[in-house]
């Protein structure tokens, strides 16, 4: 098939900003799950992670294709690993996604406990961190995604206060140990996703700017 790099390109970043869609969709609807206590929505969550795989593995292949084929250089070059990436990173937000449906669901099957508000307060914060990553990689806004890296830290004081929460609820109530720790698990992944949320901004910083971004440089 021949290479038509601007093309290709385009049609690139519209898949990509599809898949992001998708991801958004889902993170939106496992805290939702969360705040809900929702067993039902939380399963169809757990169900519904091929599609995602698929594109991912879609854009990795086509990036591949493109960089192999089209020879390209400077900012082409730049955007198809950055696509790369980010479509790697979309695709590991949604299985962490995944692996919190699977907590919510044995939750319920466990002794009540009493949900924090710590918790509620991470899952609105993680909406709005992944939410700006994505608007950032639509516009190419390297100033919003430089805000991404600023907003997550309020997800890792919300992260430690969940263990401390944690410390305290299990001595509190033994028998709510289990779905305790469950929640744990579920902060972790938020908090993990805040992670993600701050590499796909910095992938999009590369982009831009041809600098790598790590670690809150």
């Amino acid at each position: 098939m021949p290479v038509d790099l601007e093309s290709d390109l385009t049609r690139l970043r519209r898949e990509l900003l599809a898949l992001g869609a998708k991801v958004d969709q889902r993170v939106y609807a496992i805290t939702a799950a969360i705040l809900d206590a929702d067993v039902e929505a939380a399963r169809a969550i757990k169900k519904g992670d091929e599609e995602i795989d698929r594109d991912d593995l879609a854009i990795e292949e086509e990036c591949a294709r493109l960089l192999a084929l089209a020879a390209p250089v400077a900012t082409d070059l730049r955007e198809l690993l950055a696509i790369m990436r980010i479509s790697g990173e979309f695709e590991r937000i949604a299985d962490l996604c995944k692996g919190m449906s699977k907590r919510v669901i044995r939750v319920s099957s466990m002794p009540a406990v009493r949900v924090p508000e710590t918790l509620a307060e991470m899952c609105m914060a993680v909406r709005a961190v992944f939410a700006k990553a994505l608007r950032s990689v639509a516009d190419t806004d390297a100033a919003l995604a430089r805000e991404v890296n600023a907003d997550d830290d309020e997800l890792d004081r919300l992260h430690k206060a969940m263990l401390v929460w944690a410390r305290e609820e299990i001595p509190r109530d033994p028998t709510a140990t289990n779905a305790t720790i469950e929640l744990l698990a579920i902060a972790q992944r938020l908090e993990r996703t805040g992670d993600i949320s701050v590499s796909i901004a910095g992938n999009l910083i590369y982009l831009v700017e041809g600098r790598v971004v790590r670690h809150g440089n």
